[in-house]
């Protein structure tokens, strides 16, 4: 048995090169929602991202990527209760992880067929005491053009999906007797990424990430205030727009 588990991995691993990887990045950030007034939020975010890809010449491979993301930001929009005009900080901190599966077609060009699913969770703080916990999972469908020269150009693009997202709106610390979940909507965005392989271990990549998010349901949440008195609240539809620089280091 030791000898056939021995033998199936070495076909297994016949032709493949496993490595890590490591990343900072610095984005232009947009957050905007479409309610009366509207919101508006931007700025400058940095992030440390981590990898593991298993690279093949052709036929199936799998990769992994972590994310770490900060960052406080120009906020634009109004008070929750009064519908006052006002200006605010918003700080984000999120964590994203994605597991891929790759398809490599045997050709000079390095195309390549991608899918990810990903759990993507961030907090957003409207300073000082107004925070939102987001959690979402979304599937990546993308197309790749990697030579893997030693210097040369790559990129890639295609669509994100997230078919599950909640919002802790925590609105049990803003008034409220209760602290209904909300559940935006979600919808198809896009990404992109458009890099430069300097050497074997140095890149500097141009990316595009986005989300888009439509109007939750509404929930009936009472005043703790004034009991009896209720409000419908809602999440209006947000769209995200994130343009960014990500320098990589690949292990040996």
């Amino acid at each position: 048995m030791r000898l056939v588990a021995a033998l199936v991995f070495c076909v297994l691993s016949a032709g493949a090169h496993a490595g890590w990887s490591v990343s900072a990045d610095l984005e232009s950030f947009k957050w905007e929602e479409s309610g009366t007034p509207s919101v508006t939020e931007k700025g400058a975010r940095y992030g440390f991202g981590w990898g593991f890809t298993q690279e093949r010449p052709a036929g199936w491979q799998f990769a992994y990527r972590g994310q770490f993301r900060r960052g406080t930001v120009d906020y634009t929009g109004a008070f929750l209760f009064s519908g006052q005009p006002t200006t605010a900080r918003t700080r984000y901190t999120g964590l994203v992880n994605e597991a891929q599966g790759i398809y490599r077609f045997p050709q000079p060009i390095g195309f390549e067929l991608l899918g990810g699913l990903a759990y993507d969770y961030w907090e957003r703080n409207i300073l000082p005491d107004q925070r939102e916990d987001y959690s979402v999972v979304f599937l990546r469908l993308g197309l790749n053009l990697d030579p893997r020269a030693a210097r040369g150009w790559f990129g890639g693009g295609g669509l994100k999906f997230p078919f599950y997202v909640s919002e802790n709106a925590h609105l049990d610390e803003l008034g409220f007797d209760q602290n209904e979940k909300l559940h935006p909507k979600g919808e198809v965005s896009l990404y992109a990424q458009a890099g430069y392989r300097f050497t074997p271990r140095w890149s500097l990549a141009g990316y595009y990430d986005g989300y888009r998010f439509g109007e939750s349901k509404t929930v009936r949440a009472t005043s703790a205030s004034s009991p009896g008195t209720q409000f419908l609240l809602f999440q209006p539809a947000s769209t995200v727009d994130s343009y960014g620089l990500k320098l990589q280091y690949d292990f040996p």
